[in-house]
């Protein structure tokens, strides 16, 4: 019975939040900004729908919400020193946030039978017999994290003009978590059914025994340190008035450490965990480009991107048995790219355009997978990508009135190679979430309708294709995979916006096609 959270207006959400800003102008060459921000958010419900139920209609049988609190100081500094433009940006970041979330729909669609057994005091998968002396099976968590971040950068920068330009620059960032962690609660846990006490034999942990309070299924709490540094230069010179080459090389390094006092099912001793790593990591990009005339740019570039790797810190063993790791590796990215820029009919016309590849090395993923570590998600170097495509936007003035917007690409993203062993069989299949064609498009005609008053009207369209939600084989880790379906959204606007005026008026229909996307 889900009387006590089930109504109407399910999912609410309130924002508020407010921004102040200090600048003193202290000569013509330098000047000072201090900013703070602040935003609140906080939802009651879920925004997610059941496709088996009526349109914008979930099952939930807990409670669910969600508070945010962002707190932001930046303080800016420009000046010239001569040789250079400088610029120091200094900032501190917070986000603590709150949740809870309802869990008991995952339980019956996925491990009905296998976890509704430790709510009876017997069944017929661990029990001797039919389900008898049950609780509700309801389960439900909370997740906290108090996140905070310090960042430094010091950047200069070439005066403008001249045929050399160039930058250098440092940056440092610190990221600490004091206390981040989740609780899933159970009401219904029977520590003396034969399902718990099997768990319990499983473990090593004596029958009956817990390692958490009482209705806790779940839990864990972790410090997170992380440390980072850039240096980095970028150089650009014309070496006619026609051609110019670029090039840029950049060091990063990286520490970080994570510690986890405990983490652990309650039928499981406890298990705590420490994780300490660190990366490194060149990387360049060199570009060219040729003005064939003084409206069209040929270009073609090179550039490097890296992500760095990471630890799994506070998994059950159980979970590094079954194949989770206790660290993944950094991921890197190639990126080739020619493209063009153009403008032409007196410059009514704008073209762009690029076709690029993309070698991705060590791709990293998160991975939800009950046949490895429920209820856990973790972290894990899938293989290897490519990803080519085309892209070209356009910007028409077809007529004094009348202009058109239209930009499309096509991207080819597969796994190519997977030293995985839950993806080797998805070798050769599209990345989630990427389709193969996006375009979209608006057109609109704006008039005189007297001395100072203007109006208009816009159709606009933006369309995807369609595309995986998983990289998984369908049904390998407890879940279906499903490729959603193209769409396109539509909008309408008719409006009235006086020359010099300081308002506007606009009658507008938003989603048109009232397309469920």
């Amino acid at each position: 019975n889900n009387a006590a959270w089930a109504r109407n207006d399910y999912n609410r959400e309130h924002v508020e939040g407010g921004r102040v800003a200090l600048k003193g102008v202290l000569n013509d060459q330098w000047s000072a900004t201090l900013t703070y921000s602040y935003q609140r958010q906080s939802t009651l419900g879920a925004w997610d729908e059941d496709p088996n139920l009526a349109p914008r209609t979930v099952e939930r049988f807990g409670p669910e919400s969600h508070k945010f609190e962002a707190k932001t100081f930046d303080f800016h500094v420009d000046g010239d020193v001569g040789i250079g433009d400088l610029v120091f940006a200094s900032t501190y970041w917070s986000l603590p946030t709150r949740q809870q979330n309802e869990y008991s729909q995952y339980i019956e669609n996925n491990l009905a039978g296998a976890i509704e057994g430790v709510t009876c005091l017997n069944d017929p998968v661990y029990g001797t017999g039919p389900y008898t002396g049950c609780n509700v099976p309801i389960q439900y968590y909370e997740y906290h994290t108090n996140p905070e971040r310090w960042s430094d950068e010091l950047r200069l920068v070439s005066k403008p003009g001249g045929r050399f330009h160039w930058l250098a620059g440092l940056y440092w960032e610190k990221s600490r978590d004091k206390n981040s962690g989740s609780t899933f609660y159970m009401p219904g846990l029977r520590t003396n059914s034969p399902a718990f006490q099997y768990y319990n034999a499983y473990n090593g942990a004596p029958p009956g025994s817990t390692s958490l309070p009482p209705g806790e299924w779940y839990a864990y709490t972790t410090r997170s340190d992380y440390w980072q540094s850039t240096e980095f230069a970028n150089i650009s010179f014309d070496l006619t008035n026609k051609l110019n080459v670029e090039a840029g090389v950049v060091h990063f390094k990286s520490y970080f450490r994570y510690y986890s006092p405990f983490g652990q099912f309650a039928y499981a001793p406890t298990t705590p965990s420490l994780s300490v790593g660190s990366s490194h990591k060149w990387d360049s990009k060199f570009g060219i480009n040729y003005k064939l005339t003084d409206k069209v740019m040929v270009y073609a570039d090179f550039a490097q991107g890296f992500r760095d790797g990471g630890t799994n810190p506070g998994y059950p063993q159980s979970c590094f048995n079954n194949g989770v790791p206790h660290s993944y590796v950094p991921d890197t990215l190639n990126n080739y790219e020619i493209g063009w820029k153009s403008t032409s009919l007196n410059g009514r016309l704008l073209w762009n355009g690029a076709a690029y590849l993309m070698n991705w090395k060590q791709l990293q993923t998160i991975i939800y997978d009950v046949n490895i570590c429920a209820p856990s998600s973790f972290n894990v170097n899938v293989g290897d990508a490519r990803i080519y495509g085309v892209e070209s936007n356009v910007d028409y003035k077809l007529s004094e009135y009348l202009s058109l917007q239209a930009a499309g690409s096509y991207t080819d993203s597969h796994l190519i190679s997977s030293a995985y062993a839950t993806f080797e069989a998805n070798v050769g299949e599209r990345l989630p979430y990427v389709p193969y064609f996006s375009w979209s498009a608006n057109l609109r005609y704006e008039h005189p309708l007297g001395k100072a008053l203007r109006g208009y009207a816009q159709f606009d369209i933006a369309h995807k294709g369609d595309m995986w939600n998983d990289l998984h084989v369908a049904g390998s880790n407890g879940f279906p995979r499903i490729l959603q379906p193209s769409y396109s959204i539509m909008n309408l606007r008719f409006g009235l916006n006086p020359e010099g005026a300081h308002w506007l008026t606009e009658f507008y229909i938003t989603h048109v096609a009232d397309k469920n996307a």
